[in-house]
């Protein structure tokens, strides 16, 4: 099977390890549903396990924003106790400049505000940050033991001596103690630093790896759908060509399909059809060569019975036309008187004579049509006249009947060109046979422009023909049915000899009927025949 121009790609992925993995599921012994069943488990699996790794992932960015919230409050804290214990010395210093123990008490609170900002400092701090936290702790301790002399000195009004252990011993603590506070908010600032730079340099891994992991997972549903799509794909395409090769006439192709699902089974039945289809295929053509030898001899002998007739019937004219002339000179009186006796029976002999002769001509036309040397003769012609012609020479005929004859003629018709005799000849059958078929009534020949083409119409109020027997009506030496012939006499030559001369001209005929009601029948010319027809 040859489509690398059609799909380049999957001829090349199905020359590599792919094409065997097709090739491994198209083997699977299982429905082909199962199979599709379970493709589909397997990819909405993977997009499952896929959905719940970014979950995960996400989940895991949400812990990592906590943590970062936490250092920063853990530095906003540490920026407390640097602010609280400014606030402290400051308070300090106005309690000196306005010499009111009372301001000292506000240390006293912002201390406390220190220790709690400090407690909770201290609650997730590592280990070496405790011991520093321990240190500020002890110091802070002291400074307001300081704090407690100093508002005693003031309360005293001892001035200067407060002053004096505000700046050797409190400055210095709070200066020590500003220095561990330091440290501890820089350790926190730090931390903070850290901990951003893990967060940032995971939620990079973290996309990264689910960016792979989607890729990789688009890729191995893509991979999955090529395999079980080329593993139903191969197969069907397989079968195509098959197919084509039997709507080609060759039969002797078989499916070859790995598969060993509905689509092995339908290779199977195919090679048994294929199989079959070669079989039937010889006998056919077996039965073609006999028929084709049986219509050469068919064709041969119809060639022989056409050559027969034209030359019986050349044969019998001749003698028969003496007959007639001999008749008529007898009737005339030329060879003597003639008893009146005799006068009937030579009548008889010369109408029943001109009727054999007509039967005569009708065979040798159709013997001239069917041997191919029936040519028309062309040349142009007014339809008013051949209609004219026909209604004069069946007048009489009409008459003895007590039938009307009744010509409809479109005025100003233009000329035509054609065969006038044959086309005359075509409607005295046509007339003739209305004529012969109605008891009463009447008989009417039209003629009607109609485009390009002349149309021509007999119709009449006959016995009329059945349905089921119109398609038999021009065929050769057929008539409706036995009573018919029994009845009205003829050999069934007149409208198959008018329907090959309508079709030389390049014309149609047809019948329109109903039993009991009489027949139309119409037959289309061309107004100008372009070139001689011949049969």
């Amino acid at each position: 099977m040859r489509f690398d121009r059609a799909d380049p790609l999957a001829a090349v992925l199905l020359r590599s390890p792919l094409g065997a993995l097709v090739r491994g599921v198209a083997r699977i012994r299982t429905s082909v549903q199962h199979k599709l069943l379970v493709a589909f488990l397997l990819v909405t699996l993977l997009f499952i396990v896929m959905g719940a790794f970014s979950v995960q992932t996400i989940r895991r960015m949400s812990q990592h924003t906590d943590w970062l919230d936490e250092a920063h409050r853990r530095v906003d804290l540490s920026h407390q106790l640097q602010h609280s214990l400014a606030m402290q010395m400051h308070l300090t210093g106005m309690a000196l400049l306005v010499r009111n123990e009372m301001a000292l008490s506000s240390v006293l609170r912002e201390n406390n505000r220190f220790n709690d900002t400090l407690a909770r400092i201290e609650q997730q701090a590592p280990d070496a940050e405790r011991q520093i936290i321990q240190k500020i702790r002890t110091a802070q301790e002291e400074a307001m033991t300081v704090v407690a002399d100093i508002a005693n000195l003031v309360r005293d009004g001892k001035i200067d001596a407060a002053t004096e252990l505000q700046l050797t011993r409190e400055d210095p603590l709070y200066r020590s103690i500003d220095d561990l506070v330091r440290v501890v908010a820089q350790h926190e600032d730090e931390r903070m630093a850290s901990l951003r730079a893990s967060i940032q340099s995971a939620n990079r891994r973290s996309i990264v790896v689910m960016g792979a992991f989607a890729v990789v997972s688009v890729v191995l549903a893509l991979v999955g759908g090529f395999v079980i799509s080329w593993a139903f794909i191969l197969p069907v395409r397989a079968a195509d060509a098959f197919l084509s090769d039997v709507a080609a006439g060759k039969f002797a192709g078989v499916v070859e399909v790995p598969n060993r699902d509905e689509f092995g089974a339908l290779a199977t039945r195919l090679n048994e059809t294929a199989r079959e289809l070669a079989r039937l295929d010889a006998e056919q053509r077996l039965t073609a060569d006999t028929l084709r030898a049986l219509n050469l001899k068919l064709e041969q002998a119809s060639q022989a019975k056409s050559a027969f007739l034209a030359n019986m019937s050349h044969e019998l004219r001749t003698p028969l036309n003496a007959i007639l002339g001999f008749t008529e000179m007898i009737l005339d009186d030329l060879y003597g008187d003639v008893p009146a006796e005799l006068k009937e029976p030579l009548a008889d002999i010369q109408t029943n004579g001109k009727h054999l002769l007509r039967l005569i001509n009708d065979v040798l036309d159709l013997s001239k049509i069917e041997a191919g040397r029936m040519e028309l003769s062309l040349g142009d012609y007014a339809a008013e006249d051949i209609v004219g012609t026909v209604r004069a020479s069946l007048r009489s005929i009409a008459d003895d009947k007590g039938v009307e004859l009744v010509t409809e003629v479109e005025p100003n018709l233009p000329d035509a060109y054609g065969d006038a005799k044959r086309l005359t000849q075509c409607l005295l059958n046509l007339v003739g046979n209305a004529l012969k078929f109605t008891h009463h009534g009447r008989v009417t020949v039209g003629v009607e422009l109609q485009g390009g083409q002349l149309r021509y119409r007999v119709s009449d109020t006959g016995i009329g023909i059945p349905a089921d027997k119109l398609d038999e009506v021009f065929a050769e030496f057929r008539q409706v049915d036995a009573t018919t012939t029994r009845n009205f006499g003829g050999t069934g030559l007149g409208l198959s000899i008018t329907k090959k001369f309508v079709e030389m001209h390049g014309g149609r005929i047809w019948v329109e009927s109903e039993l009991g009601k009489g027949s139309i029948f119409y037959f289309t010319i061309p107004l100008r025949v372009e070139l001689a027809a011949t049969a």
